[in-house]
């Protein structure tokens, strides 16, 4: 596996290594998929000692967009749907993994992902639709 950076997303609140107040999460391909090994901050804590759930989400959301944007095609998320299994306690050593589903020749790919503890609890997971190619990228078609 072979982590890697997008010169595009460096400011990325999830993935971009410039971002100051980001997670810096570092994508590596396993299988037709990605994965990432991280843990939340205190600053992320949305209620009583808990992480905010639409910061899992958000992990989620990347991750399917990386699927092809780790491998140099422009990808954005243009649906998602979470369920969230069990919370989330700050410092906790999660792992985020997702991959395609199907092999559709299509600007609109779908998309599933995991997150999940250490010891494999399954803390969300997710399906989605990622626009992939020149249309991602606001680049005209051709």
């Amino acid at each position: 596996m072979t982590a890697r950076a997008l010169p595009e997303a460096n400011r990325c609140f999830i993935c971009g290594p410039s971002n100051p107040i980001g997670l810096r999460l570092r994508f590596q391909e396993e299988g037709a998929g990605v994965v990432a090994d991280f843990a939340f901050g205190d600053q992320f804590i949305g209620w009583e000692g808990l992480i905010h759930g639409g910061l899992v989400a958000a992990v989620l959301d990347d991750a399917m967009a990386n699927i092809w944007a780790w491998r140099g095609t422009p990808a954005v998320t243009t649906s998602i749907s979470v369920r969230f299994r069990v919370p989330v306690h700050p410092g906790e050593r999660l792992r985020v993994f997702a991959e395609p589903m199907g092999t559709r020749r299509s600007a609109m790919q779908r998309a599933r992902g995991t997150v999940t503890r250490e010891d494999g609890t399954l803390v969300a997971d997710g399906e989605g639709v990622v626009m992939v190619g020149a249309r991602a990228a606001g680049l005209p078609e051709g």
